[in-house]
């Protein structure tokens, strides 16, 4: 699943990150965000940003961010 799927709430870990676009894992990275780093989902609406909190930090990615990135739900 990618994390432009998960639901507001949702708590997700993330299991990889879609293409081969070394600049964005290393933004991604350079922003804290490594595979299997637990994150949160804070609020996803219709249009607009995701807003996620991964190890203590708040940010919005735009919805293409979160499309490349692959996210597996946690129970």
């Amino acid at each position: 699943m990618r994390l432009i799927d998960a639901k507001s709430g949702d708590i997700v870990k993330i299991v990889g990150f879609e293409g081969e676009c070394d600049e964005f894992k290393c933004r991604l990275s350079a922003m804290g965000f490594m595979i299997g780093d637990i994150i949160k989902v804070l609020n996803k609406g219709f249009f607009g940003p995701i807003q996620i909190e991964a190890n203590g930090a708040k940010i919005a990615l735009c919805r293409g961010q979160a499309q490349k990135i692959l996210v597996k739900k946690v129970e």
